[in-house]
């Protein structure tokens, strides 16, 4: 039986985090949900994830902590909401691969782990 991956998710807003973790948790996983920055790197200091969800307009800027986060979790992604730029834009300007809030079951599913590319 393969361990649980262990999946740390910044986001700020408590209710969308909370979506987050439950649906990653069905998928298997174990779940730390933290709201900041500090809070995701002090945990990433204590733990080993396999990868991290970093909400794009967390405060502070998540490019600016996804890319700190990327010293300790081999496969940090960021998540956006609707609203903004098409995706292969955002992954360009920030070098991270682009997660929809509302398309992260992906993320969780059987190819979880891996950046959505399209072509």
């Amino acid at each position: 039986m393969r361990p649980a991956r262990l999946i740390l998710v910044v986001e700020p807003d408590a209710a969308c985090g909370r979506a987050l973790a439950r649906l990653a948790r069905r998928s298997g996983a174990r779940v730390r949900l933290v709201r900041t920055p500090q809070a995701a790197l002090g945990a990433a200091e204590r733990e080993a994830y396999d990868a991290a969800v970093v909400d794009l307009l967390v405060k502070g800027g998540g490019v600016d902590l996804a890319r700190r986060l990327t010293r300790r979790v081999s496969r940090v992604y960021l998540s956006v909401g609707p609203r903004l730029l098409g995706d292969e834009l955002v992954e360009a300007a920030v070098g991270f691969p682009v997660l929809r809030k509302k398309g992260l079951h992906e993320l969780f599913g059987e190819s979880s782990l891996r950046p959505r590319f399209r072509s």
